[in-house]
């Protein structure tokens, strides 16, 4: 390991300090740059020149980096398909909306339960369109499945029908007298 010249005193971590109780090259020589340590001393100093150099164009490069990663996070919020596919996932949903009330409007009591218990991102069809079979699909599956929020059908054998209760319009005023009641009931 002496004979390594990664492992000489001055040419590694250290820096110039090289091993406690040791002098660098250029303090053994007594002038700077000449000699065989000499020239092991100024190439530990342009070593460390040049490694200072990296570390500083390592620290420009994270440096800008980070600018790089600010500036494509800013400019992904402005990404124009991002958004008007976006803008498009908001407008069909709207639009399946709107076909799903309408096709509980006949068959549900409130058309708002439609909304309220079905998955409208599952009725949207490819490319945005609207499924109105879907859609009409789910709403008799929702009948069927709940049918306390059906309408309620009327039956006909079940129809009270006009029990006589209420205001009315009468076709007829009313007979001024007694009498002239006593005449109308037997004119008839």
């Amino acid at each position: 390991m002496a004979d390594d010249p990664q492992n000489t005193p001055g040419n590694g971590p250290e820096g110039d300090q090289g091993e406690p109780g040791t002098a660098t090259g250029s303090e053994r020589q007594g002038e700077p740059g000449k000699g065989a340590e000499g020239d092991q001393a100024d190439a530990v100093k342009t070593a460390e020149t040049a490694r200072a150099a990296a570390e500083k164009r390592a620290t420009d490069a994270e440096a800008e980096a980070a600018r790089l990663r600010r500036s494509n996070a800013a400019t992904r919020g402005t990404d124009l398909d991002a958004m008007r596919a976006e803008i498009r996932q908001e407008f069909t949903e709207q639009l399946v909306r709107a076909e799903l009330r309408a096709a509980a409007a006949g068959k549900l009591r409130d058309p708002a339960d439609a909304l309220a218990l079905l998955d409208v991102s599952t009725l949207a069809g490819s490319g945005g369109d609207i499924d109105a079979a879907a859609v009409a699909a789910a709403v008799d599956q929702l009948v069927k499945d709940k049918p306390y929020l059906a309408v309620a059908e009327t039956d006909p054998s079940r129809s009270w029908g006009d029990v006589g209760a209420g205001p009315r319009e009468s076709a007829e005023p009313e007979p001024a007298t007694p009498l002239d009641r006593l005449r109308r009931a037997y004119d008839v």
